[in-house]
């Protein structure tokens, strides 16, 4: 039988470099923002998260698209 996911929840985080570890790997710094709109395109979230980096004189690292889904027999 298949499984059928429903988006439950949708979060964006935005992920930035700041500074390094003693080890020399690079330090993240993430912030996260909650009440997304489940109907939120991958390309408005982008851009959502490329402006709220612009805000920052941090680097940039990455931004990203956190789902939560619930999984029911189809």
């Amino acid at each position: 039988m298949a499984a059928a996911k429903n988006v439950s929840d949708v979060k964006l985080q935005v992920r930035f470099e700041n500074g390094t570890t003693a080890s020399g790997k690079a330090k993240i710094q993430t912030a996260s923002i909650s009440d997304i709109k489940l109907d939120a395109t991958d390309q408005q979230l982008y851009d959502a998260g490329s402006a709220y980096a612009g805000l920052t004189d941090l680097t940039l690292e990455s931004i990203r698209r956190v789902e939560v889904s619930d999984l029911t027999e189809a």
